[in-house]
């Protein structure tokens, strides 16, 4: 404790080892400590550096001291030094709890394109898939205490287990909490639903004050303006169809064909009232754009379209 004492009385103790004084402090008896602190502060009276006067002042001739002196004296430097110990302690915590916090505050992000996918692999191993226009967040801290990402957009899960550190996912309408399993995320910012759809494990779905414990080909549906939500039975073929680079349509009503491409484009449909959602729709597009795939449909059903950013519009 004696070479610890000295560091930090001369400035040169670092961060290990005043943590390791630190717990020396709060370990050791107090007449332990009194006899260490002041062996050290005997040493730091020896020391060359003090003029005769001044350890004339500080130090009066023991002889004229009793033992009792003495021992009232190194109780009183004890009681001063460990209070300066503390102080700098709790100082020196501080800085480095302000730091942590600070680190921990650093925010990642990373986002997919406005076409296309992207993946992203967590610290903690868990993969998620972005779709078009999405982006994920999440503290640099992540996995130390907890294990939460934010994600605006779509993304599939594939959560990697660990039973001490539950996986929490914020998202636009909803907070979504798991420990290991696989599910699809919808939430785009600017539309009025956002949804959640189950592959396997299970979660539990809070929305506003309501909560619901969500089975596999199962998906929650949450209606953002009234903050109503709904559970029902899925067979996620829509709602994992961007995952796939080849989409098929056979027998498909064109309000599925369409509901597919938003989801996977990320894009905003609206149809006129003179288009028939419930003509049946037969293609396969393999890693074609969105405004390919509206071509071919503006063939077959003789609409046409307009793009602005993310929101398309169908007309007659």
């Amino acid at each position: 404790m004696n070479t610890l004492l000295e560091k930090y009385r001369t400035g040169k103790i670092s961060v290990e080892e005043f943590d390791d004084l630190s717990g020396k402090i709060n370990t050791v008896s107090d007449d332990d400590l009194r006899v260490a602190i002041g062996q050290d502060w005997e040493d730091f009276a020896s020391s060359s550096s003090l003029s005769k006067e001044k350890m004339d002042f500080l130090y009066p001739i023991k002889e004229r001291k009793t033992k009792r002196h003495y021992a009232m004296l190194i109780s009183g430097i004890a009681a001063s030094v460990l209070l300066c110990l503390c102080v700098g302690l709790g100082l020196l915590l501080y800085d480095i709890n302000a730091e942590v916090d600070s680190l921990a505050a650093n925010a990642v992000t990373f986002s997919a394109g406005t076409e296309g996918s992207s993946t992203v692999t967590l610290p903690d191993g868990s993969i998620v898939r972005l779709n078009a226009r999405s982006s994920i967040t999440y503290n640099s801290d992540f996995g130390i205490k907890d294990r939460r990402v934010k994600i605006e957009g779509e993304g599939f899960f594939d959560v990697a287990k660990e039973k001490d550190k539950a996986f929490i996912v914020n998202a636009p309408g909803m907070e979504i909490t798991v420990h290991g399993t696989r599910f699809n995320v919808y939430a785009y910012p600017e539309r009025d639903f956002a949804e959640m759809s189950l592959i396997e494990g299970s979660v539990s779905l809070r929305s506003g004050e309501s909560s619901v414990l969500v089975a596999p080909n199962e998906k929650v549906c949450i209606d953002r303006c009234t903050g109503r939500m709904n559970l029902m039975q899925t067979d996620n073929d829509v709602e994992t169809a961007w995952l796939k680079k080849t989409l098929v349509f056979m027998h498909e009503p064109l309000y599925k064909v369409i509901d597919i491409l938003e989801r996977r484009f990320g894009v905003d449909i609206e149809c006129s009232d003179g288009i028939s959602l419930s003509d049946i729709y037969t293609g396969t597009f393999k890693d074609r754009s969105i405004k390919d795939i509206l071509e071919v449909l503006k063939i077959h059903y003789g609409f046409v379209y307009e793009i602005e950013d993310s929101k398309i519009t169908i007309r007659n």
